[in-house]
């Protein structure tokens, strides 16, 4: 059984807390145990339930300098010993250089996944802290490690994000839409358009609201916006809402603890990003319950989405574009349901959880292999 240790910040609801919760439930099925350290979070009891202990250490800070790093240093090292920890999976540049220094003082060797872009700070220069092997969660990423930080070649490779589509589209099916548009004060028959994204100036939502509100003013009087995520331009957000007077057209539903409560209502997802973007999770939970996506042309985005063929591509801050592709698919059933179903295929294809493990589950060994073949050298040549 090999024991591993993933390390994050937090395990509040987000996207590394739902990579580490469903890769380790379907590794365990792969001769794995495994424990998680951070701050704790409110997705821990969720966590625990597929036999994974989560241990809790005051390590929540965005500082690769706070003195919470140092002072948890030990405590995790005595808890690593104890367990008999074989590796450590770091998911934030936190927990990065955290498990820099538990190498240091144990041996246990570790992996970082990368889950976006990184600016090219002078501490990541100085101190790369990206241990034996670097995973991203898609090509540009990759790119982005070798080019930007000169990763070697042979410590990164891309492992693809994935999602649980048995579980999302049994919790999908149980969702009640005629009940939902209720709650929500939905008409049985307006036309429903959804962001699942944090409310980031990078996201695009003030050229989603302009489009929908060019649509509600035209076309589509009775269209209604849903909006899930929080973040730090939310009041922003809100703002442009009221000056378009788009009060009765938007919905906030803040952070769900289950995304398809917001699908099972929604006809089209929509991702106008302005920058560069990771991966594009939310893209893939819309597409595995075919809902068909429109999302900008950007780095990433356009690695999931082939134009025309499972999703809509329009270009960047280009409200008129994004309406005109909106209206496309709320006018067209055939073209509908061909992205529908063609996203769908695509998840599947690439983007389930088994695919996932049984890559990480080779990079893992591949490390573990790495490191007894030198230690059994070093071993023969001092004894």
């Amino acid at each position: 059984m090999t024991k591993v240790l993933h390390l994050t910040t937090h395990v509040n609801v987000g996207g590394i807390t739902s990579y580490i919760r469903l890769l380790t439930k379907e590794m365990r099925g792969l001769g794995y145990q495994f424990y998680v350290a951070s701050s704790g979070g409110n997705q821990r009891e969720t966590i625990e339930k597929s036999g994974v202990y989560c241990k809790r250490f005051n390590i929540k800070t965005k500082s690769e300098l706070s003195p919470k790093l140092y002072f948890a240093i030990l405590p995790l090292v005595r808890f690593v010993k104890r367990e008999k920890i074989d590796m450590m999976h770091a998911h934030t540049r936190v927990t990065q250089v955290l498990a820099w220094w538990i190498r240091l003082f144990t041996g246990i060797p570790y992996v970082s996944t990368c889950h976006g872009f990184y600016k090219h700070r002078l501490g990541r220069k100085l101190f790369p802290a990206w241990g034996n092997h670097v995973i991203a969660i898609s090509g540009p990423v990759e790119d982005m490690l070798k080019e930007k930080f000169d990763v070697p070649g042979n410590r990164a490779s891309t492992i693809f994000n994935a999602v649980d589509i048995d579980d999302l589209n049994a919790r999908y099916q149980q969702k009640n839409p005629i009940t939902i548009r209720n709650e929500l004060n939905i008409e049985p028959n307006a036309p429903v358009v959804g962001i699942i994204a944090r409310v980031v100036v990078d996201k695009g939502h003030e050229y989603f609201l302009r489009a929908v509100n060019k649509l509600s003013t035209g076309q589509f009087p009775n269209i209604i916006v849903l909006i899930v995520g929080e973040g730090p331009n939310l009041t922003k957000i809100e703002n442009l809402v009221d000056g378009l007077a788009m009060q009765n057209k938007v919905r906030f539903l803040g952070s769900l603890h289950d995304v398809t409560y917001a699908l099972s209502v929604m006809d089209i997802f929509v991702l106008p990003a302005i920058w560069r973007e990771g991966f594009g999770l939310s893209i893939i939970e819309a597409m595995a319950v075919k809902k068909p996506a429109i999302v900008t042309n950007i780095w990433a985005l356009n690695a999931l989405i082939e134009d025309r063929v499972n999703g809509i591509l329009v270009p960047p801050k280009d409200e008129h574009a994004l309406a005109e592709a909106i209206t496309e698919l709320l006018t067209n059933n055939s073209l509908y349901q061909t992205l529908s179903e063609n996203g769908f295929a695509m998840v599947k294809e690439r983007f389930s959880i088994p695919i996932m493990a049984a890559n990480m589950s080779k990079l893992y060994q591949e490390v573990l292999r790495t490191i007894n073949s030198k230690n059994g050298l070093l071993s023969r040549l001092f004894n």
